[in-house]
């Protein structure tokens, strides 16, 4: 995910390498996944921890998340540990939504680079039935 962040934003010419550098990983996916038409927001049908998580943050912080701000602050935590992973792991399920949002956000994004227009089967679901698909979000 980081190279295809990588090659629209600072290959396209779209910002420098430090404009790039500089701004924090969360606006970095976002800004991709926008550009993409990809969006943003938790479904917390199918992804109740991040979807609680975000909830959390906006009771004590009064800041609204969504799923780039998930996916890069799970991240970041678990790859460059600087205190207690207990924030990480205290709401069962939030890795593993992190993971789902980050492995559906890759595809689309691989999707959308390729001109892909059709179905899918988003892969932050779970459960359901194979033949459970929906249009690209940019057609």
């Amino acid at each position: 995910m980081e190279h295809i962040m990588w090659q629209s934003l600072v290959l396209s010419g779209a910002l420098t390498e430090r404009e790039y550098k500089r701004r924090p990983a969360h606006d970095l996916l976002r800004t991709v996944l926008c550009d993409a038409q990809i969006p943003v927001d938790i479904n917390p049908g199918l992804l109740t921890a991040a979807a609680q998580y975000a909830a959390d943050v906006k009771a004590k912080e009064n800041k609204d998340i969504d799923g780039a701000d998930v996916v890069t602050w799970v991240r970041n935590r678990l790859v460059h540990p600087q205190e207690s992973q207990e924030r990480v792991y205290a709401l069962d399920g939030l890795t593993r939504d992190a993971w789902l949002l980050a492995l559906h956000y890759l595809v689309l994004l691989i999707l959308n680079s390729l001109g892909y227009t059709g179905t899918y089967r988003g892969l932050s679901r779970i459960r359901g039935w194979v033949g459970d698909v929906t249009n690209v979000p940019w057609s």
